[in-house]
């Protein structure tokens, strides 16, 4: 039912139910909507009910008649919308159709006893305020604003929520801001404030009142505890023998009441008022906001705190990788590492391994995201230390595993596959454990064969307590060139959720090379992986992390695979010129 709310007249708050076609608002007593004011014409306005919309008229009055701060017309019916604003010289009222979440209710009508449940209302504006209190508790409101916009931490804003309201609330003994925990459901009294000292430690609130108001979602005033009413007289209640009490919700943007702020008195003499009532209401929506905005504003830092972390993570994973390509004379190398998040769980490294010989690794850690890169950093130390440790890379990789047991990974578990090229007899042992076999692309018959069988492939690291690792040796002939990838490549998906899978792998590697002899080196076979990885899963979220590494023999003996820039490390018989990575995302 459509109704009327009294901002200002002699009875603020109170809902006027428009139940007949036509409602009268004049000075005549016989008017529907009584206004005594001598300003205001004996009909001054009228409302007309029209199937389901309402007309607000203006009856020829002399003072005419105000909506929403313009004058409306004599005899000009105008519709009336929701919360539409209506004044009537001093008076003022607000329309409203069925459904008025944020008006003003009293609730006379439910009360069991008036003396002890004196008003209860609904969320009120600060407009609404402004309209309706004394000059005194007005500036109080502004003041309360202006300190609370000031405060972006919760544990400083409750205690002067509490404050403030000791100093406005004279007659008030205690205070006590209330939250509810979202996980348990309890409530818990995040500020206890007494005006008798060393009482805040023993005191206690009402969790009958407590639990109304936020059900309800209303504040409420209970003029005389002690007599019952509607509410079983509580211990806390008794025990400290509370005479008025008043509780108003706090209420988020999304209408949900996740605390509220009670005041009591114990003086007889000292009770609330309806206007005190209205007061702590519109306290409690200006605290609401200030305690979401402090919210938002933690989770905003906290957020900027992170990607500042996850952001030092990501460079301090990029030191563990290699900044630089090997370069070997008449060896050719390119490399690839794109994380799925910040930081990731793959990883590979070019080890200097004995006088004459490279390791070449390439894992990829269970999981993504801090664990999976956490564990990656770790496996990268004791990679170098197992491989400089021992000749035999099946023994090296066996050794890795016993190294990552002792570290007790749990669940995490690695996949590796482990190459040890000798470009002096151009041989590559290839140990796997666990991983993708590496592939291998002859020039000489432009087909693709793998480095590893299947059963010569061991269990993942960390998994199996001695583990004893197979190994195989391949010739490298002039323009072959071994794949090493993780399954972050084949499992890439595109749209309609197909991995990229090993078929596509070999699509891409094998393009062009019949039919163009320059285009099998491992820089153009790697970037042509990518890139149809990238072709493949265009616009698709990237659920792993990717990184590639190719390696093999130039044609050309006398060539080197490398670019300007070179910085020289001697490492026995081989020098080993580093060049930057073209692939890596940092």
């Amino acid at each position: 039912m459509a109704s009327l709310l009294v901002l200002k007249g002699n009875n603020p708050g109170h809902r006027i139910k428009l139940k007949s076609e036509l409602t009268v608002l004049g000075r005549n007593p016989d008017c529907q909507v009584h206004i005594p004011n001598n300003d205001v014409s004996r009909q001054h306005a009228q409302i007309n009910k029209v199937l389901e919309n309402f007309y607000l008229e203006d009856l020829g009055s002399r003072n005419r008649t105000v909506l929403n701060g313009q004058e409306i017309e004599v005899k000009k019916p105008v519709l009336l919308k929701d919360n539409d604003k209506i004044k009537i010289c001093d008076w003022m009222f607000t329309f409203h159709n069925e459904n008025t979440p944020s008006s003003i209710e009293i609730e006379d009508d439910q009360v069991d006893s008036p003396s002890t449940v004196h008003a209860s209302i609904g969320r009120m504006s600060q407009q609404q305020l402004l309209e309706t209190q004394p000059s005194e508790k007005l500036r109080a409101l502004v003041e309360i604003g202006s300190a609370l916009g000031k405060m972006m931490q919760e544990d400083t804003l409750l205690p002067l929520v509490a404050e403030i309201l000791f100093n406005v609330f004279r007659q008030a003994d205690r205070c006590f801001v209330i939250m509810r925990d979202e996980a348990s459901d309890q409530l818990i009294a995040k500020v206890i404030k007494a005006r008798r000292a060393n009482t805040e430690t023993s005191a206690r609130f009402s969790k009958s009142i407590v639990r109304r108001c936020l059900e309800s979602g209303q504040a409420i005033l209970f003029e005389d505890a002690q007599s019952g009413g509607q509410i079983a007289l509580s211990a806390s209640i008794a025990e400290f023998r509370i005479r008025s009490v008043m509780c108003a919700p706090l209420i988020n943007q999304e209408g949900h009441a996740f605390g509220l702020i009670q005041l009591d008195s114990q003086d007889r003499s000292r009770t609330f008022t309806q206007d005190d009532l209205k007061l702590l209401a519109s306290v409690a929506n200006q605290a609401a906001i200030a305690l979401d905005n402090a919210k938002l504003h933690k989770i905003a830092v906290d957020l900027a705190v992170k990607q500042q972390d996850e952001e030092l993570a990501r460079r301090v994973q990029r030191s563990f990788l290699p900044q630089r390509l090997p370069e070997i004379a008449g060896y050719s190398f390119y490399a690839f590492y794109q994380a799925a998040k910040n930081v990731g769980g793959d990883y590979y490294d070019f080890i200097p391994h004995t006088e004459d010989r490279i390791a070449i690794l390439l894992g990829d850690v269970a999981g993504k995201g801090m664990p999976a890169a956490l564990l990656m950093a770790k496996l990268s130390a004791e990679a170098r230390f197992c491989m400089w440790a021992n000749h035999d890379i099946a023994k090296a990789v066996g050794r890795l595993n016993e190294q990552l047991l002792q570290a007790g990974m749990m669940d995490r578990f690695v996949t590796l596959s482990a190459c040890l090229v000798n470009p002096i007899n151009h041989t590559v042992t290839v140990a796997n454990a666990g991983h993708i076999s590496p592939l291998v692309f002859r020039k000489a018959t432009g087909k693709l064969e793998d480095a590893i069988s299947n059963k010569s492939t061991g269990f993942p690291l960390g998994m199996i307590e001695g583990t004893e690792y197979e190994c195989n040796t391949i010739q490298l002939e002039p323009g072959d060139c071994v794949i090493v990838f993780t399954d972050g490549v084949t499992d890439a998906l595109n749209l309609q959720n197909e991995p990229f899978g090993n078929e596509r792998v070999r699509q891409a590697i094998l393009e062009d090379t019949n039919r163009n002899a320059d285009s099998n080196t491992p820089q153009l076979i790697g970037k042509r992986i990518i890139a149809a990885v990238q072709l493949h899963s265009h616009g698709q979220f990237q659920a792993d992390d990717i990184a590639l590494v190719c390696f093999g023999r130039l044609e050309d003996a006398s060539a080197q695979g490398t670019e300007s820039g070179r910085i020289s490390t001697a490492t026995g018989p081989i020098t080993q010129t580093l060049k930057r990575i073209p692939g890596r995302d940092d």
